[in-house]
């Protein structure tokens, strides 16, 4: 029986924010030891900042990368219509199938972010207020390829470098919706660290969920323009050969 109204709306709600809260703390789960890791930072003097920055850095290929890789692909059979889903099953399924990819994008991504954040620690820190906006742009353009790298795996049967090249042409080609990601996933990391108690709900889950539909908006209307394209060259040829 179908329930309209405010009852009907509280149920949908509590049906959504279930399977986001399910699916977090499975990527949680399998994300255990960067997160103790990450945990056992607090209070730690510089020593053990850096050791555990370089274990977590080891890590996170392996880890993060996988984990996130499957949450996604969650994340995109919810926004293609599959609500009904088994997200154990599903969240095991994406990560065993795109396991390689993630890793290999893991390492590219963690390569890159570290020499980002070093170059930030020697030489941004110390200038003026515009090239901090400037750092902070950039970053968010860089966030946001690394998530639409995550949605590409999950979407598409391509192998890793034309994965990690396509991502970044998307991210590059649709500004618009880049910064839409980067907003959103700000905003959603920002309320996180302001209210705690939100962290090991759905800050992932909420973040995947919206990344890939921007990331799937953008491929809908990317195909849509590739087919205008392609009817009008076909109907120019056959101008031509009735010419």
């Amino acid at each position: 029986m179908e329930m309209n109204g405010l009852m009907g709306g509280f149920y949908k709600f509590s049906v959504v924010f279930t399977r986001l809260v399910l699916l977090n703390i499975i990527w949680l789960i399998f994300n255990f030891p960067i997160v103790y890791l990450v945990l056992s930072l607090v209070g730690s003097d510089f020593a053990n900042l850096q050791t555990s920055g370089m274990l977590i850095g080891i890590l996170t290929p392996f880890v993060f990368f996988p984990a996130t890789s499957a949450m996604y692909g969650v994340a995109r059979k919810w926004v293609m219509g599959e609500g009904d889903i088994s997200i154990v099953r599903s969240f095991m399924t994406y990560y065993k199938e795109n396991y390689k990819r993630s890793i290999l994008g893991g390492i590219v991504f963690v390569l890159f972010w570290s020499g980002w954040i070093v170059n930030y620690l020697l030489f941004f820190e110390q200038q003026s207020t515009l090239f901090i906006v400037i750092f902070i742009v950039i970053t968010a353009f860089f966030f946001t390829w690394n998530a639409y790298y995550f949605s590409y795996i999950v979407h598409f049967e391509l192998k890793f470098i034309p994965s990690l090249k396509n991502s970044f042409i998307l991210t590059v080609g649709n500004p618009f919706s880049t910064v839409g990601v980067a907003l959103i996933s700000g905003g959603i990391i920002y309320l996180s660290l302001s209210f705690t108690f939100i962290l090991p709900l759905c800050i992932g889950s909420l973040s995947a969920y919206f990344t890939f539909l921007y990331f799937h908006k953008v491929i809908q209307k990317t195909m849509r323009v590739l087919e205008m394209m392609d009817q009008k060259l076909n109907l120019s040829q056959h101008e031509e050969a009735i010419d």
